[in-house]
């Protein structure tokens, strides 16, 4: 098919039309002329890949990376930051048009070289990267422009590990091997790392030699775990877990906030954003308000904002990440929080009933806010402070708090992910 680009939509597909039917094109930039071979067809629509490009849009840029458009890491090298930015807040007026105020989304500080954690699968013929976009193909690089430098040099010195022990590499397919994933985390505050191993088995031949190399070549290494997950899933890391050097968590900071990070607690990958965003959510809080901080992790929004308010009450399902949010709590003088490894909604519901709660700060997964919950919010929560990194989801969610009684106040979107179509939105509504 021959086709124009016409705009950028939600997932980074450029979306051009094949006579009336909606192709959708990854890789491509508005006002790309192309040729586009079908992948596949769903419902009245058509995903394809790029064929040829007969004629360059005007925005599009020459991409630094010699393997952009096969690594799934990225989705825009070849747009520039600038639009980039234009493109996302196209995206975002799309979603919410039935949104009044729809700001533009604040861009990132950092905009190359700003992850501080990756997950590299590893293939059987030994190769470590990336996984080529919709397939599990491992896809190889040189210089990730994402990521700090030196993750490459640790992915080098673990590959030659590989190489000279000899272990076996799983294969997702027979179930077979041992090693799965090599996973770095960085503080860019502390300058520590921690590196995660996770195998299929709890034995791992030489690791004593692997810890010796990679604490030579980065001493300020300060923790090696051996994750074991030995089912045959897509979830990258098990429940199990050996520390072979060191410890099991690495200490980061956002503005004046100190927090200790497990290996396996969700964190923020980019924290110039995080703390925009952070600094947002606190500006949105009444002083004096009791809050229960949903889905909390660490503790990493209710913490940086606790000095603000009367109590803070956390809740969280991971039990390695409530332990981590109670000794952030400590760290940073804290005695107006409480930490809850339970069932999000059903201790919500306990504490609406129990203490004089009157605002909510939800931070869910991608699938957002489970069904019945979002229906039936508490009389009591006079304000929601929602923060996703899935707007169609929030969008969705949107529908149910307004008919509630929510309505949307203020809205702002921040790039927590720039090189890539992904957006982090936080949106306050008030009964």
């Amino acid at each position: 098919m021959k086709i124009k680009i016409e705009k950028l939509v939600n997932k980074g597909y450029g979306l051009g039309f094949s006579d009336s039917t909606p192709v959708f094109v990854p890789f491509t930039v508005p006002n790309d002329i192309i040729t586009a071979k079908i992948n596949f067809k769903k419902g009245k629509v058509i995903f394809a890949k790029i064929d040829e490009i007969l004629q360059k849009s005007e925005h599009r840029i020459e991409p630094n990376c010699e393997v952009f458009a096969k690594c799934g890491g990225c989705d825009w090298l070849n747009i520039s930051y600038e639009n980039q930015l234009k493109y996302k807040n196209e995206v975002l007026k799309e979603i919410f048009h039935k949104v009044e105020i729809v700001p533009n989304i604040c861009a990132s500080p950092q905009n190359f070289n700003y992850r501080n954690k990756c997950f590299y699968p590893v293939s059987t013929d030994g190769q470590i990267g990336m996984y080529e976009k919709l397939t599990h193909d491992v896809i190889t690089h040189n210089d990730c422009k994402i990521q700090p430098s030196f993750f490459d040099e640790l992915i080098v010195t673990f590959k030659d590990y590989l190489q000279k022990s000899k272990i076996k590499i799983y294969d997702e397919k027979t179930g077979k091997g041992n090693i799965r994933y090599f996973g770095i985390r960085h503080s860019k505050v502390t300058n520590e790392i921690l590196i995660i191993l996770v195998t299929k088995n709890r034995k791992m031949p030489f690791t004593n030699l692997l810890v010796k190399k990679l604490c030579e070549k980065f001493p300020n290494i300060v923790g090696v775990i051996q994750n074991i997950n030995s089912k045959k899933s897509n979830v990258i890391l098990g429940r199990e877990y050996k520390v072979l050097f060191g410890q099991n968590y690495l200490n980061e900071q956002i503005g004046d906030v100190k927090f200790r990070l497990n290996y396996n607690s969700f964190f923020q990958v980019n924290i110039a954003t995080a703390e925009l965003m952070y600094d947002f959510v606190k500006q949105n809080v009444r002083a004096g308000s009791n809050v229960i901080d949903a889905y909390c992790g660490v503790g990493s929004i209710g913490i940086f904002l606790a000095d603000k308010i009367e109590q803070l009450f956390g809740i969280e399902m991971d039990k390695n990440a409530v332990l981590d949010a109670k000794y952030n709590a400590k760290i940073n003088g804290l005695k107006n929080s409480q930490f809850y490894c339970a069932n999000v909604e059903n201790k919500i519901l306990d504490l609406v009933s129990s203490e004089n709660v009157d605002t909510i700060i939800f931070d869910p997964p991608r699938k957002g806010l489970d069904e019945s919950f979002r229906k039936n919010i508490p009389h009591k929560i006079k304000k929601i402070i929602y923060v996703s990194c899935n707007p169609v989801t929030q969008m969705r969610d949107f529908k149910d708090l307004q008919n509630d009684g929510f309505k949307i106040t203020k809205m702002q979107a921040f790039d927590m992910f720039p090189q890539t179509y992904h957006i982090e939105n936080v949106a306050i509504l008030e009964r």
